[in-house]
């Protein structure tokens, strides 16, 4: 072999841990554009509504929320239309719950393909994230609809700057959902077990959050637990972004981007050490 022929593939004992790859996942962007178009295709194919359910699900959950909670309980949410409200929270929860379910089985349910072929098994999690944060874009319309019928009735004020926030404020949501599955994944992958135990933390921790109250009603001395929840700040800021309300801690804020960040690092950092190995395992 000639000295100037190039190698095309290198093989060695190891590698480094902080050695991701993230640049491969630009290279396989057609791959990853088709795992998005088979997302979003899956989920509502052999339906009736097909992908109406994408703005059923948000509505429907909504008016549950609006009868039970505003009409029932009475649960105190300021001069916000309920509707509004409960609506901007369901979205900022749902959209954190789709990325952290989609992310945590993808060993389980491509088991069949990585098995079968080579590509970063990155894809999948981040194809996932990027199909649901199409559908978040349409409940957005659905949001921004219902409140423009909101200021033309004299409800809500005319949208400020504010609402400038609420694109870093839904992908920091992505990002945690995405960074917690990967971690999770690792885990459901070795252990089938603890998918029954995540299920049910996940609806604990929906009750966590304020997404069908406002932060304002949690008193008492364990009120910083509360804020640990990098989701209270998140939803907490979104509403103000969009209503000019809501209670805000900013140091709290801090700890949960810092959160947010490390969440993801080591999400991909264990996703990355363990991918070739959880795929003999499975």
């Amino acid at each position: 072999m000639k000295e100037t022929d190039e190698w095309e593939w290198e093989i060695d004992p190891g590698r480094p841990w902080f050695r991701w790859e993230l640049g491969s996942i630009v290279r396989y962007r057609d791959l990853l554009f088709r795992l998005v178009r088979r997302d979003l295709l899956a989920n509502y194919k052999q339906t009736v509504l097909g992908a109406f359910w994408i703005l059923l699900q948000p509505i429907m959950t909504t008016l549950v929320y609006w009868l039970i909670f505003s009409n029932i309980v009475k649960v105190p949410i300021g001069d916000v239309p309920p509707l509004l409200f409960y609506l901007s929270g369901i979205i900022c929860w749902n959209f954190f719950s789709d990325c952290l379910n989609g992310s945590m089985y993808t060993f389980l349910t491509n088991a069949a393909i990585f098995n079968k072929v080579y590509f970063p098994r990155l894809i999948v999690p981040f194809s996932s994230m990027l199909a649901h944060s199409i559908r978040l874009s349409v409940q957005l319309v659905l949001l921004f609809l219902v409140y423009f019928l909101f200021y033309i009735g004299g409800k809500v004020s005319a949208p400020g700057v504010s609402w400038l926030l609420l694109p870093p404020i839904l992908l920091l949501t992505g990002l945690f959902g995405l960074g917690a599955g990967l971690i999770i994944s690792v885990l459901t992958a070795k252990y089938r077990d603890l998918d029954y135990t995540l299920q049910f933390v996940l609806r604990i921790w929906m009750f966590a959050s304020p997404v069908f109250y406002p932060a304002g009603l949690v008193k008492g001395s364990w009120k910083w637990v509360f804020w640990l929840n990098p989701l209270a700040p998140l939803i907490e800021l979104f509403r103000s972004a969009c209503f000019g309300i809501g209670e805000i801690s900013f140091p709290y804020l801090i700890i949960c981007i810092v959160t947010i960040l490390s969440t993801l690092i080591l999400g991909i950092a264990l996703f990355k050490r363990h991918e070739l190995k959880l795929t003999d395992i499975i």
